[in-house]
């Protein structure tokens, strides 16, 4: 509910007596008509507006919506306490100083925008989207607390102290190699990237996807919270011990044989395996859904 909406004097609002502050409606019309707003209360919504700029030193508490429109660089010291939405625009790059500190859910959009760098340091408190850019490299020190979503750009590697709070997509990239150590809260998705081994210490908290790579073999040490697909890759052997806490996809793999001690929390796909069938599979494996043969 806009409270704004329901007091002709805006004077009268109970716990907003300085007007620099104004509310989303309201401050929505003034910088289209060119006048300067400084703060606002709530969500800015210039989605598909022909907003081209905007006024310096902006905090918005909010979301800040900018897709759409015709903007093709931020201000200095903008500040936004909610989502902001830049997908679709001609921007390029991001000022060092900006901050996106999603106290609730929300995300970094820019996908399908020409950005090419992100500056040092960034701090977004959602999700982040570079899908579809031309970005090739991640900025040192960056922090997403929720997903990461990099699939259709030319990233090949990722920085050593990255942190991604949620899942990092990397679907259809260049991405040759992952950092050590690196621990991805959500799923991690490598599909039809040419990645050919996974680092020691790979945490994944959610499922991770490496169907249609060149993978060959999986770590010892490997922690998978979710599903693992190994779908068409090359792979012939799974590590010891290895737990898998949702289905496990080995279908159209060449993989003759399974460890002893296997667990699989979901359904274990082995149709289209040639070398494995419900005939050769060791006592000691424990599938609490399905075997998917044939």
């Amino acid at each position: 509910m806009n409270i704004y909406k329901f007091h002709s004097n805006p004077d009268e609002l109970i716990g907003y007596t300085d007007r620099d502050w104004v509310f989303g409606d309201e401050a929505k019309e003034l910088i289209l008509q060119g006048k300067e707003v400084t703060k606002v209360i709530g969500d800015l919504d210039l989605n598909d507006t022909p907003i081209r700029s905007l006024p310096d030193n902006l905090t918005v508490q909010g979301y800040l919506g900018l897709s759409g429109t015709k903007i093709t660089s931020l201000p200095d010291n903008l500040k936004v306490g909610g989502g902001l939405d830049l997908g679709g625009t001609a921007i390029t790059a991001l000022p060092d100083n900006l901050t996106v500190n999603l106290t609730v859910q929300g995300a970094l959009y820019l996908n399908g925008t020409k950005i090419t760098s992100l500056p040092d340091n960034l701090k977004v408190g959602g999700g982040l989207d570079l899908s579809g850019t031309p970005i090739t490299a991640l900025p040192d020190n960056l922090t997403v607390q929720g997903a990461l979503y990099l699939t259709g750009t030319a990233i090949t590697a990722l920085p050593d102290n990255l942190k991604v709070g949620g899942g990092l997509d990397l679907t259809g990239t260049a991405i040759t190699a992952l950092p050590d150590n690196l621990t991805v809260q959500g799923a991690l998705y490598l599909n039809g990237t040419p990645i050919t081994a996974l680092p020691d210490n790979l945490t994944v908290q959610g499922a991770l996807y490496l169907g249609g790579t060149p993978i060959t073999a999986l770590p010892d040490n490997l922690k998978v919270g979710g599903g693992l697909g190994l779908n068409d890759t090359p792979i012939t052997a799974l590590p010891d011990n290895l737990t898998v806490h949702e289905d496990l996809y080995l279908n159209g793999t060449p993989i003759t044989a399974l460890p002893d001690n296997l667990k699989v929390g979901g359904n274990l796909w082995i149709n289209s395996t040639p070398n494995l069938d419900t005939n050769n599979l060791p006592s000691s494996l424990v599938v609490k859904g399905n075997i998917r043969y044939k």
